[in-house]
């Protein structure tokens, strides 16, 4: 208990730390109030993990908060006139990973509805094509009542669920094949025809959607999710011509995509045009050196398009020097790494899948993120997880988050109830 308190007494005294640092309206505006229940939410649901005997991964929360805090810092520094929704949007998003913590009995239960989360995943692309208002090129927001939401956000947790109670029912058939291709055994149709489908509808509606950052992480969830499961590298290397072929086609068809791949490849070409972005992210990065610029002292935040999102890492690498963008990788690495320990532990092969699953899209979402606005890779428009403005993305990853931690915790009890039967017979 006393380690776990002081986890979360260090992480909030960072926050408050940066939020001192830096010029807000002071104790008597809303965001401070917000600031004080978030600080509330994390302390008591530490008693509460206390209360309720949690067992499972003690790192994961902790490091997730510290996340959390650093990005609502940024995000204070970068616009504080939106600074409260982000407060409001972390406050909701830690209550319903506790309510997912402790209200889902068993897990396992998600898998019952494979079919109904294809549908789900399916029917939120429709309607967000259908219904949806354009942002930065793709069609990916719907508005109700002057608020508005990423659906595809959500479309990530139905996709884990659909992918995770599918590989368990047909893992054998995908591991050894029932259809011989030469050298090469394949599943027959019926084995594989359902997720062939269901990729070929999500990539699609996506790509109709001009969505094709989310795309590339979808599809990239369905291969490695495949070839974790399956261990088979065939599966790896029919993934890449497939890539290929939908990336060129991409390409051809799509004006914003080909702006992109050639920003990629030489954004000085016009730096202060299309590659306005990408080249004041570069400056802003690079200006930080060791150490930084210190806590609201860049220009990045100002000369940064898009900062409070998409290039919010810019902001902190510059600010924060290579030092502080490595705490940061480190961070997510050790979340990535603790949700494959989590699928190691578990009892059964549904945890298992679904647990590196949300290890596998954390990590995919992290590495297209921070590559797109290193210039390692096209720009892709997506928020770095529990950092960047958004209330659709905070919710969905902590919900994501409670599901790993409930399978944690879900491990962890069965296997001290194990050993205390064992105890109970030996005597």
């Amino acid at each position: 208990m006393i380690l776990s308190l002081t986890s979360r007494v260090l992480v909030l005294g960072m926050m408050w730390l940066g939020l001192s640092l830096l010029k807000w309206d002071g104790a008597m505006s809303p965001l401070f109030w917000q600031a004080l229940i978030f600080t509330a939410i994390v302390l008591v649901g530490s008693l509460m993990e206390q209360l309720f005997h949690y067992q499972g991964d003690p790192y994961i929360l902790p490091v997730v908060q510290a996340i959390m805090a650093l990005g609502l810092v940024f995000v204070v520094r970068v616009n504080p006139g939106v600074a409260l929704h982000q407060f409001w949007w972390a406050n909701i998003g830690l209550l319903m990973f506790y309510t997912v913590l402790w209200a889902i009995r068993d897990y396992r239960s998600f898998g019952r509805f494979r079919y109904i989360w294809g549908l789900l995943a399916v029917g939120l692309l429709l309607v967000t094509l259908v219904f949806g208002s354009e942002e930065g090129g793709a069609t990916s927001s719907l508005k109700f009542w002057g608020f508005g939401f990423q659906p595809e956000e959500f479309v990530k947790l139905a996709l884990l669920l659909f992918m995770a109670t599918y590989l368990v029912e047909n893992e054998e058939l995908l591991r050894i094949g029932t259809v011989q291709w030469g050298r090469f055994s394949l599943p027959d149709w019926r084995t594989l025809g359902p997720f062939m489908i269901m990729v070929a509808f999500v990539l699609g509606l996506l790509a109709a959607q001009k969505s094709l950052g989310t795309a590339l992480v979808f599809y990239l969830l369905f291969v490695l999710m495949l070839y974790v499961v399956t261990e088979r590298a065939l599966y790896l290397g029919i993934s890449i011509p497939i890539f290929l072929l939908t990336g060129t086609v991409g390409y051809m068809l799509f004006r914003h995509v080909r702006v992109r791949v050639s920003v990629w490849l030489d954004p000085w070409q016009d730096p202060t045009g299309m590659g306005y972005q990408i080249a004041q992210s570069l400056f802003a990065i690079g200006g930080g050196n060791i150490l930084g610029t210190g806590l609201g002292n860049g220009i990045g935040a100002s000369t940064v398009p898009v900062a409070i999102s998409d290039f919010i890492f810019s902001v902190i690498a510059e600010e924060l020097g290579f030092a502080g963008a490595m705490a940061v990788l480190v961070l997510f690495l050790i979340v990535v790494m603790r949700a494959f320990v989590v699928s190691i532990r578990a009892k059964d092969r549904f945890g298992q899948i679904l647990a590196a699953g949300i290890g596998i899209l954390l990590g995919t979402e992290t590495l297209i993120i921070l590559a797109g606005v290193t210039k390692l890779f096209p720009l892709t428009g997506l928020p770095l997880p529990w950092v960047s403005y958004g209330g659709s993305s905070l919710i969905v990853h902590f919900i994501l988050l409670g599901v790993l931690l409930n399978i944690s915790n879900a491990t962890a009890t069965s296997s001290h109830s194990t050993k205390n039967k064992g105890r109970e017979y030996a005597t």
